[in-house]
């Protein structure tokens, strides 16, 4: 009988204190050792080269990801900002996206011609004549904003996460973070007189308010 007193409750007790104090250790070591899963997800810068019949994105890791030109498609400009990439062609916009390891398009109109684009970290704006297109990293998609018939965009601003399309009817944010463009209309003879812009905030500031737009909000504040 003496030797099955050491399963008894009162024996275990130093067991089972040994075991906590061992669970505590582990998350301290945890804590203060970097983490394997953080160091994966870290963003690493791409570069976009040209090979022969083919656009090539080299980014930190892995392989290099191809896209294919189609027949008497050429490159007109190509470049990267992080992790970020972007090639337009004569058909297309290409945009790289390393957090996903792949090339997306967006196919250009009949005669729409690129006018002026950024290229952020996170994202990508690109202004036509037809449209605003604006690319996200870290979704590796395209979303597209149809100007009016005679709409044509007079400033193009970016920073961070956030960045805006100013036409004289109105204006048209894009954010790294939320779904599509957020528009907002200006009123007759409104004027925009400046921009203030952080990386996750726009402030634009006219002759009747100020409004501004959030990257992870979605949407315009108006303050007068």
């Amino acid at each position: 009988m003496a030797r099955q007193r050491g399963n008894s409750p009162t024996h275990r007790i130093p067991v089972a204190f040994s075991s906590r104090h061992w669970g505590i250790l582990l998350l301290i070591i945890a804590a203060l050792c970097p983490s394997p899963v953080y160091t994966q997800g870290r963003s690493v810068d791409v570069l976009i080269t040209v090979v022969k019949d083919r656009v090539v994105a080299l980014p930190g890791g892995g392989s290099p990801v191809e896209e294919p030109l189609g027949v008497n498609e050429t490159i007109v400009t190509a470049s990267a900002h992080g992790p970020a990439g972007l090639a337009q062609t004569t058909r297309r916009l290409l945009g790289f996206s390393s957090a996903l390891h792949r090339w997306t398009e967006v196919q250009l109109g009949v005669e729409e011609q690129v006018e002026q684009h950024q290229v952020l970290p996170r994202m990508l704006l690109v202004q036509t004549n037809r449209r605003v297109h604006g690319f996200q990293e870290s979704r590796g998609h395209w979303f597209s904003e149809a100007l009016g018939p005679n709409e044509t965009v007079h400033q193009l601003h970016g920073r961070g996460h956030v960045a805006v399309a100013i036409t004289p009817e109105r204006a048209l944010a894009f954010s790294a973070f939320t779904g599509g463009f957020f528009s907002i209309r200006f009123s007759p003879n409104e004027q925009v007189q400046s921009i203030d812009q952080t990386h996750d905030v726009t402030v634009i500031r006219t002759t009747v308010r100020q409004l501004a737009f959030r990257s992870q909000i979605g949407l315009w504040t108006e303050m007068r």
